[in-house]
């Protein structure tokens, strides 16, 4: 692994919902054989942190993500061009526009790299200071303006990526515990030639996520839909509503 960055928690929902039982649209366990069907689309790669994935196509309950997704797609289409000195309505960040452009004619891998180098030299600011609210969920142009904490390193890192032409099937956004910490976090996971690749504000390389044996996902997520976690190295046992995510 690559060298820790020592950064302050962030706090996030989890969820938007307790994990009592398994939310609707979630392929049910298999009780016989203690599997779980993926339902609605095939599985394209291992699941994540030696875990058993259950996929729903229905993301409504992760308002979140969602109202995060409405409020990028509403500041895409009021701006205007780049964001002049002391602008910052209706215009694209310079550092977003900068960035799109070095990601041109990069390779996969390159684009990560590129992407987790560029997101993770901007410094950590909790939720609380930018939006008085402790689990606002930033959009990009959010971020460049404001910087932010784990989830919203984790946002820009994979809206940057999709807006360099990496299909939402390759990208998830991962909640999930950091067991040494003891705390809840959010990173991004990015599929090359079927390995998963973590993109982390707590570490400055990208590293893949199989190398790393003290995350234990809640759930990952991306436009197409979200995946619950099983098993022995999963968190949904012990979720509970209103579970902070650091």
């Amino acid at each position: 692994m690559g060298p820790v960055m020592r950064l302050p928690v962030c706090a996030i929902l989890v969820l938007a919902f307790g994990l009592s039982a398994v939310p609707p649209g979630v392929a049910s366990e298999d009780r016989a054989s203690g599997a779980i069907a993926a339902a609605s689309v095939p599985r394209l790669y291992p699941a994540l942190f030696g875990t058993r994935e259950a996929f729903s196509p229905d993301n409504s309950a992760f308002f979140k993500w969602t109202g995060m997704l409405a409020r990028f797609a509403a500041e895409q289409r009021r701006s205007r061009g780049p964001c002049g000195i002391g602008v910052f309505e209706n215009c694209e960040p310079a550092e977003w526009r900068q960035l799109i452009g070095e990601l041109r004619g990069l390779s996969l891998r390159e684009k990560i790299v590129r992407v987790n180098d560029a997101v993770n030299r901007h410094p950590y600011i909790p939720s609380m200071v930018n939006w008085g609210e402790s689990n606002h969920w930033e959009t990009p142009f959010e971020f460049f303006r404001k910087s932010g904490q784990c989830q919203d390193y984790a946002i820009t890192k994979y809206m940057l990526l999709r807006a360099a032409g990496v299909p939402a099937a390759q990208l998830r956004l991962v909640v999930l515990r950091d067991t040494h910490l003891g705390l809840d976090h959010a990173v991004t996971v990015a599929y090359v030639d079927g390995t998963a690749l973590l993109l982390d504000n707590q570490l400055a390389a990208v590293v893949p996520a199989a190398s790393v044996l003290h995350y234990q996902p809640y759930y990952s997520i991306n436009e197409q839909g979200w995946w619950l976690h099983r098993g022995p190295n999963a968190r949904y046992a012990g979720a509970a509503e209103g579970a902070q995510v650091e």
